[in-house]
């Protein structure tokens, strides 16, 4: 059950608050700034597969340096998310990744950006204090921010320059020398990602509001549709070979994408978390008995509606919208529903 903010005297709230703006102000002077990056020069639209080793990787790095170069941030952000969906293990896009989404405000995006990084590079981590501080900060979890600041103060000089160097190397990598490669025949056209459209300010919600019929938090399609950066029909393709999984540690599995929905193009092998609950309505507690086995996993081949809250990659697998209740047969009754909703959207995304 998830503590509401409510509960903490709003005397103590302040305090906390005012304790993590000073530290982060404090850190702010040691660093000389913020981490913004903004370079000025030329992009060569030449299809490369550049440093990345994909010609559609590079596109999105280009494009990304392009916008932010213009100050366009939500292409930027857009780009980014894209070559992460595409090229998962590259630490190189969560910097940007991260980069954009601060200069958007999108402080939990920041933060989910920052959490994948290390998943991935776990040295960065203890070079990123700073820059987790300050996002916690901003999104007002001033209780988890402080420890961050705290750890960072003392080693601000040493690490004021990572992010900012890291950013710069992204550049030179994503205007590397082009490497021309044979052109495919079969290759779709490049289409332009759709831009990024930040999502609505989420709040704390006590666990027991979310199962009321009218609540905006209830599990519906409804709220499936509207909080999700991705929606696909997806084909349930098998499991990535893993050992010890739990109730509560569930495998990676991989789907394949048959058609987008709503969101961006992620790449059509979609590895993803298969959750055995919502994360909602459960007591904390496995159900007694419960055993992993086949029975547990769909049938090769079966169609899946997929709904996916924030389209980045959580070390190195997607996950769904509150768990279970992401993943929906694909049934004519379902994608009736999902269907109807979408039209009743149209043109409000």
């Amino acid at each position: 059950m998830i503590k509401m903010t409510e509960d903490i005297p709003a005397s103590r709230r302040q305090h906390k608050a005012a304790r993590a703006v000073s530290l982060g102000l404090s850190l702010l002077v040691c660093l000389g700034g913020t981490t913004a990056f903004a370079p000025a020069f030329a992009v060569d639209s030449a299809d490369d597969v550049g440093l990345f080793g994909s010609i559609t990787v590079t596109r999105h790095a280009k494009a990304a340096i392009a916008a932010v170069q213009s100050g366009a941030w939500d292409q930027a952000f857009n780009n980014y998310r894209a070559a992460v969906g595409l090229s998962p293990k590259t630490p190189d896009f969560y910097y940007g990744l991260y980069n954009s989404a601060v200069h958007l405000g999108q402080w939990d995006q920041a933060k989910l950006a920052l959490n994948s990084l290390f998943d991935i590079e776990p040295a960065a981590k203890g070079k990123l204090n700073a820059e987790m501080g300050l996002v916690l900060t901003k999104a007002g979890r001033y209780e988890e921010a402080i420890p961050y600041l705290k750890k960072a103060l003392p080693t601000a000089s040493e690490d004021a320059n990572f992010m900012s160097e890291k950013l710069a190397l992204l550049r030179e990598k994503s205007l590397a020398e082009p490497v021309k490669v044979a052109a495919d025949p079969n290759a779709k056209p490049y289409v332009e990602p759709p831009a990024f459209t930040p999502p609505p300010a989420r709040e704390l919600v006590h666990a027991d509001d979310v199962r009321i019929d009218k609540s905006k938090f209830a599990l519906s399609f409804e709220n499936a549709f509207y909080y999700s950066e991705f929606i696909g029909i997806c084909t349930y393709e098998g499991m990535d070979k893993q050992t010890d999984i739990t109730f509560f540690r569930p495998p990676i599995t991989r789907f394949h994408i048959e058609k987008v929905l709503k969101g961006p193009p992620l790449n059509k092998n979609l590895p993803l978390r298969f959750e055995f609950h919502d994360k909602i309505s459960d007591s904390g507690e496995a159900p007694k008995d419960w055993k992993f086995g086949p029975d547990k996993l769909p049938k090769k081949d079966s169609r899946w509606l997929i709904f996916i809250q924030n389209a980045v990659p959580r070390a190195g697998a997607f996950d769904t919208y509150h768990g279970s209740y992401g993943r929906q047969e694909a049934t004519e009754e379902n994608l009736n529903k999902i269907y109807q909703i979408i039209e009743l959207h149209r043109g409000q995304q």
